[in-house]
């Protein structure tokens, strides 16, 4: 587990801070840097990558939305600021999927906030009335931002990932939590 403490991040918005300053979009696979700026990242992917957890993702420094997702959520644990973490998935044809996508929102205050760093278009801490509002509104950006007509776009509130798994691995891991409509 994560010493959030000895780290000095002690609010939502510290958390934001510390991941601007030590974290970057990627991952690592035996000390070579993979980033979404390289044509075959995806490839490369489905190929090398395994979820970081804990310790092992601060020493690495890099992540993609999922490794930056189980992050967030040890520190919503550590602090018992109530949160759930969520995995889209978009189908462009309903044969194959395409782009996914995992995040956080916590509640403060009647209120539910999107914890949002790997989509850097969109990184910050953005508030709703509703959960529901949240879901739909970055729905909507999701489908927006990828400008296609998706098929689908199914949404899983997603469990706490105990072990590293490979992209095939977690997106059947996501499929396990329970579909929100």
């Amino acid at each position: 587990m994560v010493d959030f403490k000895k780290l000095k991040i002690s609010s939502p918005e510290q958390l934001m801070e510390f991941m601007c300053k030590n974290m970057k979009y990627g991952f690592t696979y035996r000390n070579k840097i993979f980033t979404d700026t390289e044509p075959d990242f995806q490839e490369n992917m489905n190929k090398f990558y395994k979820i970081r957890l804990g310790e092992d993702f601060l020493k690495s420094g890099y992540g993609v939305c999922w490794d930056f997702c189980e992050f967030e959520r040890d520190f919503f644990e550590y602090k018992k600021i109530p949160y759930e973490c969520f995995f889209f998935e978009a189908f462009v044809t309903r044969e194959g999927g395409g782009p996914t996508h995992t995040f956080l929102l916590f509640s403060r205050n009647g209120k539910w906030f999107w914890f949002e760093f790997a989509w850097q278009f969109y990184r910050g801490i953005w508030e709703f009335d509703t959960k529901e509002d949240a879901i739909a509104s970055i729905k909507k950006k999701f489908v927006e931002f990828f400008n296609k007509n998706f098929s689908d776009v199914k949404v899983f509130k997603t469990n706490k990932v105990t072990k590293r798994l490979n992209a095939f691995e977690f997106v059947d891991f996501c499929y396990k939590g329970k579909r929100v409509e």
